[in-house]
């Protein structure tokens, strides 16, 4: 499994200011990613990419002087190490098509949560194996083996019945795995595991 090295690097291009620079911000918030820079049309974008050189361009697809499409194009020629998550608020499946076509690594609604940009960014971003070591060596054998139960589903009383240990100690070990991996709950911990390659689904 890929694990994206940290921050991730994203410009965003959008010609809605209201969407982009709210989304800018949210972004910002957001300590796995590094908002290098922001465009108003496809052109800004292009400009903007070879300056900054970042890791994911948010593309939307409808902009003035140079389209969403054109942009993806002439990014994937001139920066093919670039990936482009192309956004749109009206899922034209002929032009997600013909972007995915001109290099796009992917389509985003706009509709979905902040969360679930967030993932996808994350998604296809460029992979680290320096960062896969460092996640695997900061959890202990324990942490890591109760980590695997809660990914299968377990409870904290099933994790401790089946380790011999007690649901305080399993809640300690989870306690430790959050911080470790900065998740704040049991699911945003499996989901960092599974994007490290530590544990499958």
């Amino acid at each position: 499994m890929r694990v994206p090295t940290y921050p991730v690097r994203v410009l965003v291009a959008d010609d809605q200011t209201l969407f982009r620079t709210g989304l800018v911000r949210m972004l910002s918030s957001d300590s796995r990613i590094e908002v290098v820079g922001q465009a108003r049309d496809g052109e800004e974008a292009i400009d903007q990419a070879l300056v900054s050189n970042p890791n994911v361009v948010l593309m939307d697809l409808q902009m003035p002087k140079v389209t969403g499409v054109e942009a993806t194009r002439r990014l994937a020629r001139d920066l093919p190490g670039v990936h482009v998550l192309v956004l749109s608020a009206y899922a034209d499946k002929a032009m997600v098509g013909e972007a995915v076509a001109s290099g796009a690594a992917g389509f985003v609604d706009k509709d979905v949560s902040f969360e679930d940009i967030v993932d996808r960014i994350l998604s296809i971003a460029p992979a680290g194996a320096a960062t896969l070591k460092r996640v695997r060596a900061k959890l202990s054998h324990r942490e890591l083996h109760v980590l695997k139960q809660v990914a299968a589903g377990l409870s904290n009383k099933q994790i401790a019945r089946q380790l011999g240990i007690s649901e305080k100690t399993v809640r300690n070990h989870l306690s430790r795995v959050f911080n470790k991996l900065g998740a704040t709950n049991r699911t945003d911990a499996v989901m960092h595991a599974m994007r490290a390659g530590l544990v499958v689904a």
